[in-house]
């Protein structure tokens, strides 16, 4: 996906995390600085994997899946922010993306449980609590965004506005612009061929995320009917933070070209790009600007 080009400045490191490899490329003179940043940079994904990991047992998220309706726990601000970014994006995308759509899946005798939001927030008390049984928070849909954004926060107060960050090269954050083009190069891989790149986008000061079914098989449901994403072989999302990108890659997969056409024209700053059926066969469709 990530293509740095000639930047000879470029220090790379890598850190296992969230199930997946991130990669940090830092464009600065002094390498030992570079080695200092990359350490805290990693710690910090470390510390907020241990928050929103619901494989973690004590992470925040699985205290909150442990829950019973009425019952609430102290939380971290960032799961809370995460969380209430969860929010606005499903409203934002009529219920496309969901980070709770295992809770439906395993209570379908409730017939209102989709009617009653799942969470309820003490802004007070920074706590969580839940409404419903059975909730099941799942926050790979957008935790892996998220933590590049607080990375990218911690890049600029250590003074480097030149870098790009990726999780697992599905999803990356570009600060700035290489000394060489229009910012930093990134693929898109052909879901079918994956040696094969599809297109080349310069990216500076933005995010791009990409979702697919090839890889991993029916991984991704409609959260609106708990159906496999079928009308697409692949999104990508363009938008300023890799949370909101991250997210929309995923809802994009399960929304329909009219839906994503839609939710671009009433987003100005994200754009899409679909691996579809058109009449001339299987391509790229873009909508909003290109980079």
């Amino acid at each position: 996906m990530i293509e740095p080009g000639s930047e000879t400045s470029v220090h790379c490191y890598q850190h296992e995390a969230m199930a997946c490899t991130f990669g940090l490329g830092l464009v600065v003179d002094d390498e030992r600085f570079a080695r200092q940043v990359a350490r805290a940079a990693f710690d910090e994904l470390d510390r907020l994997e241990q928050l929103l990991s619901r494989f973690i047992p004590h992470s925040d998220i699985a205290r909150i899946n442990g829950l019973a309706p009425g019952q609430s726990v102290r939380v971290e601000p960032d799961t809370v922010e995460c969380l209430r970014l969860a929010a606005q994006l499903q409203a934002d995308t009529g219920g496309a993306f969901d980070i709770a759509f295992r809770s439906r899946r395993e209570t379908p005798s409730d017939a209102t449980a989709e009617t009653v939001p799942p969470l309820v927030f003490d802004p007070t008390n920074h706590s969580v609590g839940v409404q419903m049984a059975g909730v099941v928070l799942d926050l790979g849909g957008l935790g892996k965004g998220y933590a590049l954004d607080r990375i990218a926060d911690l890049l600029r107060e250590w003074g480097i506005f030149t870098a790009l960050v990726h999780s697992g090269e599905s999803t990356v954050s570009a600060l700035g612009r290489p000394a060489e083009g229009a910012g930093w190069r990134v693929g898109l891989r052909n879901p079918e061929q994956h040696s094969e790149t599809l297109d080349t986008l310069e990216l500076s000061d933005y995010a791009l995320s990409g979702s697919g079914q090839l890889l991993h098989g029916d991984h991704i449901i409609d959260p609106r009917g708990e159906r496999p994403a079928a009308a697409t072989a692949a999104a990508w999302a363009l938008a300023p933070t890799a949370v909101v990108a991250d997210a929309l890659s995923t809802a994009f997969m399960v929304m329909s070209v009219q839906e994503v056409e839609q939710y671009c024209g009433r987003q100005a700053d994200v754009s899409a790009i679909l691996r579809t059926e058109t009449h001339r066969g299987r391509e790229l469709v873009y909508f909003g600007r290109k980079m």
